[in-house]
């Protein structure tokens, strides 16, 4: 719920109430929608006759509510559409289990400006790239991370790839202006498995891959060894930012393209290379343990070992609880979670390692280099609970010494069928040195971090209210970076046949 909580609060919903081209040669969103809507409807099979019931469940709804962007008063209305299939599960063994879900949803986000700041009655900067009319496929999906084969496509995160030492947490929409169509997808097998990350379909920049093997000298049905698995992963983003382009008036202001991103003079690739094993203990009764170790090599910054210890354990029936902890020796000018939660941000404007808090920033990787190289110590301690299924807590602490910093994440779920469902997101980073005080004052300060809350409560029947609380960044038309909050309370209507 923690990651819906966000996905919803975070999405950028605004489109030209046009089925025609608009003005700037694009299909109006509209039109798109009416174009996706037959296309997804010739692609599954007619209804059943009255005798034999269709395998498609479909869900129809409806939202409209109301909420500010940067002080602007927003009307929003969003119809939505999915279809749920049962369809064959691939590389599945077991003849009679051998069935998985695809799931396709569209949605119509409209977002109408009644306070008339924008040129027309629809936010222009929801609609600026071409790429933002992806935003209409909500999600298709197949499988589930439980299964053999599980893809995904649309609006992503968290995402992990392996223990999470290198991509952890990553979104590749945190912005309110940008949207991204990306792809996620793992393959589980026996003896061997992979995972797969692309951050945007329609442009890629950042790409990442982890495979995991188990020697098939160790693979022995009898034998503790077949617990053990290593694993490799190569991470890239090939046009990280390096240098961003300066107004003209020397004020040293970042220049904004068209799209509302910063204009980037210099680009250079960066990678993230690794290994990784793990070992899963014998377990006992409704318990078990997995200690782990990672060496990634940051290709021109430095190394980093991570040794892990990762702790499950089952209270009877309805109460799971799991832990991890994990030491990290840090060299040179490496960094952990390098692609993390707000990335796609950071990539471009990243407070300054070394320099003090009033310093301009610069992107990720240059910060970064700036770094003087020496050997550092951290730690990571994340905790997750889950209660009757319908409860989830989790929370993750970081830190180490030296100018790398901390950071600090809590994720919450309610979801509760016949109730309602609430979630609660936050996540924020405090780079620099500092004492443990002014270190917790940064992370705990909501200024500057990754928040969303949301909640849904069913009223009567098929109606339900909705509100929904989000604090992202926005680009301004100077290049400057900026927090904003983001907030909706309404009321929907759903059914299903």
């Amino acid at each position: 719920m923690g990651q819906l909580c966000y996905q919803q609060a975070g999405a950028s919903t605004v489109l030209q109430p046009s089925i025609s081209m608009d003005r700037h040669g694009h299909i109006s969103p509209v039109g798109l929608t009416l174009v996706l809507t037959a296309l997804f409807s010739l692609s599954l099979p007619t209804v059943a006759v009255a005798e034999e019931e269709s395998p498609t469940l479909w869900l129809v709804s409806a939202e409209a509510g109301a909420g500010p962007i940067d002080g602007d008063l927003f009307v929003n209305f969003t119809p939505r559409l999915t279809a749920l299939r049962p369809v064959p599960l691939l590389w599945c063994e077991n003849d009679e289990e051998c069935e998985t879900m695809l799931e396709v949803s569209l949605h119509l986000p409209l977002r109408l400006d009644v306070t008339g700041a924008d040129d027309g009655i629809i936010r222009r900067e929801d609609w600026l790239e071409p790429r933002d009319y992806f935003r209409l496929l909500r999600r298709l999906e197949y499988g589930s991370t439980q299964e053999p084969l599980h893809l995904r496509l649309g609006e992503i995160g968290p995402v992990q790839l392996g223990h999470g030492t290198v991509v952890n947490d990553y979104y590749n929409v945190v912005t309110t202006d940008h949207y991204r169509p990306g792809l996620t997808a793992q393959f589980d097998d026996d003896r061997w498995g992979a995972e797969v990350l692309i951050n945007d379909l329609t442009g890629p920049n950042l790409f990442g891959i982890r495979g995991r093997w188990r020697p098939e000298q160790l693979y022995d049905e009898d034998s503790q060894w077949r617990r053990v698995a290593l694993g490799a992963s190569t991470t890239a983003d090939v046009t990280a930012p390096w240098q961003l382009a300066e107004a003209d008036d020397d004020t040293g202001d970042v220049v904004a393209g068209t799209g509302l991103l910063p204009v980037v003079d210099e680009a250079r690739p960066t990678v993230v290379t690794g290994v990784d094993a793990r070992w899963e203990l014998p377990a006992g009764s409704g318990w078990s343990i997995t200690p782990y170790t990672d060496l990634n090599h940051h290709f021109g910054l430095g190394t980093g070992v991570h040794l892990g210890l990762i702790w499950n354990q089952q209270l009877g029936e309805d109460i799971r609880l799991s832990s991890r902890l994990e030491y990290r020796l840090l060299t040179g000018r490496y960094i952990p979670d390098y692609f993390d939660h707000a990335y796609e941000l950071t990539r471009y404007h990243h407070p300054d390692f070394t320099a003090p808090d009033d310093e301009p920033a610069a992107p990720r990787l240059r910060a970064a280099s700036r770094i003087s190289p020496q050997t550092r110590h951290g730690g990571l301690l994340r905790l997750q609970s889950r209660f009757f299924e319908w409860l989830t807590l989790s929370a993750a602490y970081a830190d180490a010494t030296g100018p790398t910093g901390a950071s600090l994440r809590f994720r919450a779920s309610y979801d509760h069928e016949d109730r309602g469902r609430f979630g609660v997101f936050y996540a924020k980073s405090a780079p620099g040195e500092r004492s443990f005080g002014d270190t917790m004052t940064e992370l705990f300060g909501v200024d500057g971090a990754l928040t969303a809350v949301e909640a849904r409560y069913t009223i009567w029947g098929p109606i339900y209210g909705h509100g929904q609380l989000a604090q992202l960044w926005r680009v301004t038309e100077q290049g400057e970076i900026d927090h904003v909050y983001l907030w909706n309370i309404g009321v929907g209507a759903g059914t299903r046949f």
